[in-house]
């Protein structure tokens, strides 16, 4: 593979001063063949507000790196949805540790649920927004930033009604994943700040990702990260399980069954990609979109785009990883997902 290395005039000054960051900081490079992807991104990051980075790997190494508007691999956003995939890989750390399963049911965890007759949901439907809760509660319970992982999942027991029968309806949002969160905490005896950071951060040296400072930490979307640190998690991923350090951060199977689908049976109450592009009924999986599938329900593509209007996703059978990162805090996903979606198409096709 050849690569083009373009330095503008602060990337020299900062490879000079700051000899210790990492090369998607401090450098643009664009691949033989990625042309096509630098010239969409020119003609649309204006509408970005002109800001955005974007990476993408080819089998751990990257074909493309650019930032525009000051953002570096480095720079730190909210990441909206782009938090359900982190918090999938949390989840099946505690499933690779024998501390839950995916078919275990909420109550078996959470007497609460049962005293309420919501006991019967799966951690499976859970994480796949089957769990017959409607995707955020009218009580704002998932985001209520003065209130604990805890207190949360108690007033949904007690007072967020079921709208379908769990496993029959998809209705995306953050309910159901807060109360997922709940169940990892009373399962391995830790808050889901330091899971998150123990099992999936650290290990993957994703230094400058967490999920804020509450005691309420928003299990669907209240990640903070970086390009640099996502696509290591995008890499882990790609690499069954293992970092590109070597450590092994989840088993095959784990990942395997995180990237299995979880909707074959449920119809659509509501989603945010429209309906007409979900060209299968096996569109989601556990935290993760099966965006792209072949015959057979094979998986081509996967991801987890956020509302601020970052996109992560992985191309399986070409071994690429991509992050197209930016912010944008009023109808972010509706101004970026025609730009990500071509980009994906075009890196796709290569």
């Amino acid at each position: 593979m050849t690569y083009i290395f373009r330095y503008s005039l602060p990337a020299i000054i900062a490879i000079a001063l700051l000899a210790g960051c990492s090369k998607s900081e401090s450098q643009t490079i664009v691949a033989v063949g990625y042309d096509d992807v630098d010239q969409v991104l020119n003609d649309s990051v204006p509408a970005f507000g002109g800001k955005c980075y974007v990476v993408i790997h080819e089998d751990g190494k990257a074909v493309y790196s650019k930032g525009y508007g000051g953002y570096t691999g480095s720079t730190r956003q909210l990441i909206a949805s782009c938090s359900k995939w982190l918090s999938a890989a949390v989840l099946m750390s505690l499933v690779d540790e024998g501390k839950i399963k995916l078919s275990d049911s909420v109550g078996k965890y959470l007497p609460v649920f049962t005293a309420n007759q919501k006991g019967n949901i799966t951690i499976a439907q859970l994480f796949s927004h089957t769990s017959g809760f409607p995707g955020n509660s009218t009580q704002g319970y998932e985001s209520n930033v003065l209130s604990t992982l805890q207190l949360a999942a108690d007033g949904i027991a007690k007072n967020v009604p079921l709208l379908n029968a769990p496993g029959t309806t998809f209705y995306y949002g953050g309910v159901s994943m807060q109360v997922a969160g709940r169940i990892c905490e009373v399962a391995s005896g830790k808050d889901w700040k330091t899971l998150a950071a123990e099992k999936i951060f650290t290990p993957c040296g994703m230094v400058n990702t967490d999920f804020g400072l509450t005691a309420n930490p928003q299990i669907g979307g209240g990640a903070r990260s970086t390009p640099d640190d996502y696509i290591r998690f995008l890499d882990m991923l790609m690499n069954k399980g293992v970092a590109a350090n070597g450590t092994r951060v989840l088993s095959e199977a784990a990942v395997n069954a995180m990237e299995e689908s979880q909707t074959a049976h449920a119809t659509i109450a509501y989603t945010p990609y429209p309906a007409a592009w979900l060209g299968t009924k096996d569109f989601y999986a556990i935290g993760n979109w099966r965006d792209v599938t072949g015959p057979g329900g094979e998986l081509i593509e996967n991801s987890s785009p956020g509302a601020f209007g970052s996109h992560p996703w992985i191309n399986r059978g070409k071994k690429r990883t991509g992050f197209i990162f930016t912010f944008i805090a009023d109808n972010g996903y509706l101004t970026t997902i025609a730009t990500s979606l071509k980009i994906r198409a075009l890196v796709r096709n290569k």
